[in-house]
């Protein structure tokens, strides 16, 4: 009984619309898979996902468990981006298949049939997923070992202690944005003109824990965040002026511009001397 229930909802709630493509292979809402069935995604949805992930046509798009491959063409279609579908089933690659030559994305978008687990996915500058939490949860050292500022958009479901940097409400289904953080965590020593102090960083994914020390003491540091491979947090000069820091993080080194009212823009770096371990 909960199964059916589970399918009538999803039912009600899949409208909107999509290339009804003529063949054999045509989708069945509920169609079973290794771990999930196949419920598809509103198109409403899919704009408002791939917007919030602020997609290009200089990325690469790769939807994970794919289903009819609505998502990779409309990337496709309505933003110019290269994408991928990843689905296990083979009536479901199909027709994917034919609806991107349908919708004359054929050059941007193409299907692989593949268990979702395996794929290579360390190209892709968006991932987008609409499958269950079990699965989500499995992937989620996979997602947080891709590029810093890759950005992953998921309809309804969320990744446990790794919480979303943006989460929307669409015609009352929810859509949520993950940029992959750079790991930042350890201490570093930050240099700006005729200002030095040392900064400790612990990270759990995108959120800082931060101290600051000066000439031996303890420097207030504030309003740490990080949103992918940007840091930002506010100090304090020796004439206590409050100054902003914002900053890009590569790899040990991290470098950017400082501002405050009444004081003078400074642009500033960061070395890391020593690495902490992160969660």
């Amino acid at each position: 009984m909960k199964r059916r229930l589970f399918l009538a909802a999803a039912a009600s709630l899949s409208t909107g619309a999509w290339t009804q493509v003529p063949g054999p292979a045509q989708p069945q809402l509920g169609q079973v898979s290794k771990d999930s069935v196949w419920v598809p995604t509103p198109e409403r949805v899919i704009r408002r996902m791939l917007q919030m992930a602020d997609t290009t046509k200089d990325d690469l798009v790769v939807d994970l468990g794919s289903g009819d491959g609505r998502i990779p063409v409309y990337a496709g279609k309505h933003f110019g981006a290269r994408a991928l579908g990843v689905e296990l089933e083979a009536n479901l690659v199909s027709y994917s298949r034919n609806a991107a030559k349908a919708q004359g994305v054929s050059h941007l978008v193409r299907f692989v049939q593949q268990d979702l687990y395996e794929a290579d996915i360390s190209q892709a500058s968006v991932v987008a997923l609409y499958i269950s939490p079990g699965v989500m949860e499995r992937l989620k050292p996979k997602l947080l070992a891709l590029e810093p500022g890759t950005r992953v958009v998921s309809h309804h479901f969320t990744l446990g202690d790794w919480e979303p940097d943006e989460t929307i409400r669409v015609e009352g289904r929810s859509a949520h944005l993950w940029i992959v953080p750079a790991a930042v965590e350890g201490d570093w020593a930050i240099s700006l003109p005729g200002e030095d102090f040392r900064l400790s960083i612990k990270r759990n994914h995108q959120m800082l824990v931060t101290a600051g020390e000066r000439s031996g003491k303890a420097l207030l540091v504030i309003g740490p965040k990080l949103r992918g491979t940007e840091i930002r947090f506010t100090t304090f000069d020796r004439d206590g002026s409050s100054r902003h820091f914002t900053g890009h993080a590569a790899g040990d080194r991290v470098s950017g511009t400082s501002q405050g009212e009444g004081i003078a823009a400074q642009n500033w770096i960061g070395i890391r001397s020593s690495r902490q371990a992160a969660r």
